[in-house]
């Protein structure tokens, strides 16, 4: 009978697991960033993202480019030829915060005027582990870049791909990067958890409550048949 009591409190904590977990742990905020600006990462997006329901996303930036800074990205592209344009993400989940990060040459870029694909690839555990990007040209050709004199601004068109349980194409040193952010995570867990000590340890108050509740009930119908034992 016990026994049978211990199975049905572990499934009601799982239960109560899976429903906590549904309702936060799958939120992930991103600020996304890139080096356009005089060389400097500034944002130009900002989102939560939902891992359990979406895939593809549209992203709204923020900012646009105009046109003169459009030209001169251009003429800094023709005298550095190896300039170029790097995405960085930055995420936030749970108490985990890191980014990723990478590149392309600027001159590509430009010719696809800020419309691109990016893709983040997420693990097993719902972290992000790396970002690519995607644009309809693979060759660099600066005297094939459009300047239209009559574009005011240049208006980012980035829709956002998420790739679950594949690390996407990295180097291998990613994977230390991830074993390094996963022992991190588990050691700032406790200094970085700011919720009530029932918030935070309720999965293990449960049970003992409820055993200790259940016992007191199987006790109590032998508590008066039982007093002659107090002797020994």
């Amino acid at each position: 009978m016990f026994k049978f009591i211990i199975f049905i409190i572990s499934i009601l904590q799982l239960k109560l697991i899976s429903t906590f977990d549904d309702t936060t742990d799958d939120i992930v905020s991103l600020n996304i960033e890139d080096n356009v600006i005089d060389g400097k990462f500034v944002s130009f997006a900002k989102i939560n993202i939902r891992l359990s329901r979406q895939s593809n996303i549209e992203l709204l930036p923020s900012r646009t480019i105009s046109s003169l800074h459009y030209e001169r990205l251009i003429e800094e592209s023709q005298l550095n030829i190896h300039s170029y344009y790097t995405l960085k993400v930055h995420f936030k989940r749970r108490s985990l915060q890191d980014y990723v990060m990478t590149s392309i040459p600027m001159c590509l870029i430009l010719q696809a005027q800020f419309q691109y694909t990016m893709n983040l690839f997420i693990n097993e555990n719902g972290y992000i582990v790396s970002v690519n990007i995607i644009t309809n040209n693979s060759t660099c050709s600066i005297s094939n870049t459009p300047i239209l004199e009559k574009q005011t601004d240049w208006i980012y068109k980035v829709p956002l791909h998420l790739h679950f349980n594949d690390l996407g194409p990295q180097p291998e040193i990613q994977h230390f990067l991830e074993k390094i952010r996963r022992e991190r995570e588990a050691k700032n867990t406790q200094e970085n958890d700011n919720r009530p000590f029932i918030l935070k340890y309720w999965k293990y108050i449960l049970p003992v409550v409820v055993i200790f509740l259940l016992q007191g009930a199987f006790a109590d119908p032998g508590a008066a048949g039982g007093g002659g034992g107090s002797g020994r």
